[in-house]
């Protein structure tokens, strides 16, 4: 058993936004490229788990940037799952460069749900057996419930093919792309990213139409997605800049 993963990446051009930085997005997804590698290794990933009827579903994610990394860098993550939060099941995950400094620092929360009645699961379901690497933690805090206000409209779509993944819904990288929409060219020339947040508080299928919602606070930003077919908040993100 290898109780934290590791795994290299080389950042291609079709990763990369228009100042050839990492979009935050395909930053996440090679995070959960990696965490779905390491849940295999350990028996409980996709395939392990479909057979009980369960799937993970990402709840809660804080990523803290420390630089971003570029087209053509190579870098590699660590990853480990780390403890019991309630319900959650924490995994914690760190970036590093070529020359093996920090870039990126994460923590996750993930809920082991029944596949048929959507409902989280206690620890007890699982066959396998995950380390819990005890005391080894990428950042010190579990993210709270994100409580900001947001009530400016930025904008809103209608989910199509795109946004769909393998299990029929809005993947959870999808909603990082709608929060980074909130933001123009000219912010993104005048700020850069130091941290974002989010919180998954419901599911979005195809046909369903969303609505982006942003507040401000200082240099933080709240945004909310309202899915207009339930009236009901689909998700809660915290972003976080600093002037370039």
């Amino acid at each position: 058993m290898v109780p934290v993963w590791k795994e290299n990446f080389k950042i291609t051009s079709y990763q990369v936004d228009f100042q050839e930085n990492i979009k935050p997005t395909n930053l996440m997804q090679l995070f959960q490229e990696a965490a779905g590698n390491h849940a295999q290794h350990l028996g409980a990933g996709y395939a392990a788990l479909v057979e009980q009827k369960l799937f993970w579903a990402l709840s809660r994610i804080r990523v803290e940037i420390l630089q971003l990394p570029k087209w053509g860098d190579e870098i590699h993550i660590e990853t480990w799952p780390c403890s019991l939060v309630g319900p959650f099941f924490r995994r914690d995950f760190i970036f590093y460069n070529s020359q093996d400094e920090p870039i990126c620092k994460g923590v996750s929360g993930w809920l082991l749900l029944n596949a048929e009645t959507m409902r989280p699961q206690r620890a007890e379901r699982l066959t396998a057996d995950l380390p819990f690497n005890e005391g080894k933690l990428a950042l010190e805090t579990f993210p709270d419930r994100l409580n900001g206000t947001a009530e400016t409209i930025i904008f809103s779509k209608k989910i199509l093919y795109n946004e769909i993944d393998v299990n029929n819904h809005v993947n959870n990288t999808r909603y990082l792309d709608w929060v980074m929409d909130c933001f123009g060219s000219d912010f993104y020339r005048t700020n850069e990213l130091k941290s974002f947040t989010l919180e998954f508080l419901g599911e979005m299928h195809w046909g369903d139409e969303v609505e982006l919602l942003s507040g401000q606070d200082g240099a933080s930003f709240h945004i909310q997605a309202l899915n207009r077919q339930t009236g009901k908040v689909a998700f809660k993100a915290d972003v976080d800049w600093k002037k370039d």
